[in-house]
C-alpha cells in the first residue's frame, strides 16, 4: 500500500493535470479523456485515504467527491442540446465547467498539502483580537497549518477572518488538531484536553511582554545587536538619565525599573555575548541608587514577580520563592511553541508592539514635575512612597549585593571595558525624605571597592541639583533631564576616547 509520501506524490501528479485541463478551449474528446483518468487516480488515493480512518482526511475526501460531482454535473449541461445550440452558451457552459474544474482542483491541493504535512501541526487559534494577528504573525508555516479559528458564540455571518474559516469553540470536541493555540485568555479551559492547550497569550504576557520597558528594550536588542560602543544597566532612575539621541556613541539601554544589581550584571552579560562585535563594546554605565546594595529584586513584596520577565532573556531567577514553578511553566510551553513558531519567536513579537512601546516612551519623556503643586495629602503620600523604599535592613543581602558588584567589576575588567557607576539625581523633595543614613553606608561600601575594583563613580545626586521641570516625578527624569546627564555623562566617555558612531554608520 502506497505510503503517505507517495500519495502526496500522486495527488500533486494530479494537480498538474487538472492545470493541463484549465489549459484546454472547450470539452471535447481529449479533455474528457484527461478527465477520467483524473478521476481513476483520484479514486485509487480517496480508498487508501478512507481506510485510515482519519476524520480530517474524511472531510477533505467528501469535499472532492461534491466538487467532483459539480463537474460532472457541468458536463451534463454541456451535452443537452438544448443549452448548446448558441455558441455564446456554449461558451459560457464551458467557463462554468472550468471553475467546476478548478473549484475541485482547490479540494485536491488541500488533500495534497495534507499529505505533505507527516511533520506539520494542525492548529486550531482560539480568539479573535487585537493580539490575533500579530500571533500568527509568529507562526511557523512551515511547521503548522491553521486549520480555522474558533470563538465563542460566532456570529451566523462570521465564515472565515484573514482569509481562515471561523467556527465555534463547541464544535472543536468533533474535530481533529494537535494544538489549540489561544491568542486570548481561554474561558472553561478545563473542557478542552490540557496537552491540546498552548496558552501564547499567557506566555508572552507572563514572560516577555508584562513589563513595558523589558519588552521596549527586547525589541531593540533583537533588531540592533549593534557594534556597540557601551551597555547601560540599573534601575528605572538611570534609564532616564540616558538620552540615546545624545550620548557620545552607540549604547545599548538595558536599564530596567526595579533592575537589581543581580539583573544589571545578568543582563550586561547577555547583551556583551549576544552582541554583534562584543568586542568594540568599552563602556559600562552602571546605575546605583541609594539602597543598591539593600535592594533584592526578586525577593521584593512588589517586584519579585518581574523575575519572569528576566528569565525568557538570562534563565535566572535568583532568590524568586517561586522559581521552580515559573521555570517549569515557561518550559512547558516553550518548548512546544517551539514545534509550530518562528525561531526566536518571543523577540519577534515584541516588534509588533513597537507603535504602542514608542507611544508610551514618547508620554514618559514628555511629562513634567511640579511639587509645589502638591497639597497636603499629596506631599503625605510622597513622603511616605519615599520613605518605603528605606525601610531595608537585609545584611545578607547587603553580603551578596557587594560580591556580585564584584563580580560584574571583575567581568568587565577581565573584558577591558570601563565601569562608570552612576548615582542619578533627585528632585529637591526626594532628597528632603530619603534615608541619607542608608545613603553614607552605600558611599562607604562603594569606597571600599574602589580601593580594590577599577572604576569611575559620578554622583549626579550630590553634584547636580536640578529643579522640578527636568523630571516626570519626584525621582525620574524626563526627557529635559535625561538631555542635561548625558550632556556631562559625555565628558566621561569622550575623556576615554570614545568615537561618535552615532551618524555616518551606526554599525560600521
Amino acid at each position: 500500500m502506497m505510503g503517505r509520501e507517495e500519495l502526496a506524490q500522486k495527488a500533486a501528479s494530479l494537480i498538474g493535470d487538472l492545470n493541463l485541463l484549465l489549459q484546454r478551449k472547450e470539452a471535447d474528446r481529449a479533455f474528457l479523456m484527461l478527465l477520467q483518468d483524473i478521476f481513476h487516480s483520484y479514486t485509487e488515493i480517496s480508498e487508501i485515504l478512507l481506510s485510515w480512518n482519519q476524520r480530517t482526511i474524511t472531510e477533505h475526501l467528501r469535499a472532492g467527491r461534491e466538487a467532483f460531482e459539480n463537474i460532472m454535473n457541468r458536463i451534463e449541461e454541456q451535452a443537452d442540446p438544448e443549452k448548446t445550440a448558441e455558441r455564446a452558451e456554449r461558451q459560457d457552459l464551458f467557463s462554468r465547467l472550468l471553475d467546476a474544474v478548478y473549484a475541485f482542483g482547490q479540494t485536491v491541493e488541500e488533500l495534497e498539502r495534507f499529505l505533505s504535512m507527516e511533520r506539520k501541526y494542525f492548529i486550531i487559534l482560539y480568539g479573535i483580537n487585537p493580539m490575533t494577528e500579530d500571533g500568527l504573525y509568529c507562526v511557523d508555516l512551515k511547521k503548522a497549518y491553521i486549520m480555522a479559528f474558533a470563538v465563542k458564540e460566532k456570529p451566523a455571518e462570521l465564515t472565515s477572518h484573514m482569509g481562515i474559516p471561523v467556527i465555534d469553540i463547541r464544535e472543536l470536541p468533533g474535530l481533529e488538531y494537535d494544538y489549540l493555540l489561544c491568542t486570548e485568555e481561554p474561558k472553561e479551559a478545563d473542557q478542552y484536553p490540557f496537552e491540546k492547550v498552548l496558552n501564547f497569550h499567557s506566555h508572552l504576557g507572563t514572560f516577555v511582554t508584562g513589563g513595558y520597558e523589558l519588552a521596549y528594550e527586547r525589541m531593540n536588542f533583537y533588531r540592533d545587536r549593534g557594534p556597540y560602543d557601551g551597555i547601560v544597566t540599573g534601575l528605572s532612575y538611570i534609564r532616564q538619565c540616558i538620552d540615546l539621541n545624545t550620548i557620545s556613541g552607540h549604547f545599548l539601554n538595558f536599564a530596567i525599573g526595579g533592575q537589581d544589581l543581580f539583573y544589571s550584571y545578568q543582563m550586561f552579560c547577555h547583551a556583551y555575548e549576544h552582541a554583534r562585535e562584543p568586542e568594540r563594546i568599552r563602556y559600562a554605565v552602571i546605575g546605583v541608587a541609594p539602597y543598591i546594595f539593600q535592594y533584592d529584586m526578586s525577593v521584593a513584596p512588589y517586584n519579585a514577580s518581574v523575575a519572569e520577565r528576566y528569565y525568557s532573556f538570562v534563565r535566572r531567577m535568583n532568590h524568586f520563592s517561586g522559581a521552580w514553578l515559573y521555570k517549569g511553566a515557561y518550559h512547558y510551553t516553550k518548548d512546544r511553541l517551539d514545534r509550530i513558531m518562528k525561531e526566536d519567536f518571543e523577540d519577534l513579537y515584541t516588534t509588533t508592539q513597537e507603535a504602542f512601546f514608542l507611544d508610551y516612551e514618547r508620554k514618559l519623556q514628555s511629562m513634567v514635575y511640579d511639587s509645589s503643586a502638591l497639597d497636603e495629602k499629596g506631599l503625605a503620600a510622597e513622603r511616605e512612597s519615599i520613605a518605603r523604599e528605606y525601610h531595608k535592613d537585609y545584611p545578607e543581602t547587603v553580603a551578596f549585593n557587594i560580591r556580585v558588584l564584584r563580580e560584574y567589576l571583575a567581568y568587565l575588567k577581565e573584558r577591558q571595558v570601563k565601569a562608570i557607576l552612576v548615582m542619578p539625581p533627585m528632585t529637591r523633595l526626594y532628597r528632603q525624605y530619603m534615608s541619607w543614613e542608608m545613603y553614607g553606608d552605600t558611599m562607604r561600601i562603594l569606597d571600599e571597592l574602589r580601593a580594590e575594583c577599577d572604576f569611575t563613580f559620578v554622583n549626579f545626586l550630590m553634584d547636580l541639583k536640578l529643579e522640578d521641570c527636568y523630571f516626570r516625578n519626584s525621582s525620574h527624569l524626563n526627557g529635559a533631564g535625561a538631555g542635561k546627564v548625558t550632556e556631562i555623562l559625555n565628558r566621561y566617555l569622550d575623556a576615554g576616547g570614545m568615537h561618535d558612531h552615532r551618524k555616518g554608520g551606526q554599525n560600521g
